[in-house]
């Protein structure tokens, strides 16, 4: 999957700019987004797989950076697979 979110705006003050990088934010993504795409092929499944990560990933994200903000990280994932 291409990159057109900014993971980087997503991300709380609470957090070292340092220490979380653009470059780390991408590789990590690129790193998460095969493995998913391998297990989707793995078990026949892209549905399944899918709802598991976005529940992980709301969840996750909510308890981090908090309600409002996952939502709208959300939000920009949905607008970004629209314009694909």
């Amino acid at each position: 999957m291409e990159n057109v979110i900014s993971l980087t705006d997503h991300i709380k003050n609470k957090y070292d700019e340092n220490l979380i990088t653009k470059i780390e934010l991408c590789r990590i993504r690129d790193d998460i987004e095969q493995k998913l795409n391998n297990i989707s092929s793995i078990e026949n499944n892209e549905l399944a797989v899918s709802l598991s990560s976005g529940r992980y990933s709301a969840m996750k994200l909510t308890k981090l950076i908090g309600k409002e903000e996952t939502i709208q990280f959300f939000k920009d994932c949905i607008e970004t697979a629209s314009k694909s």
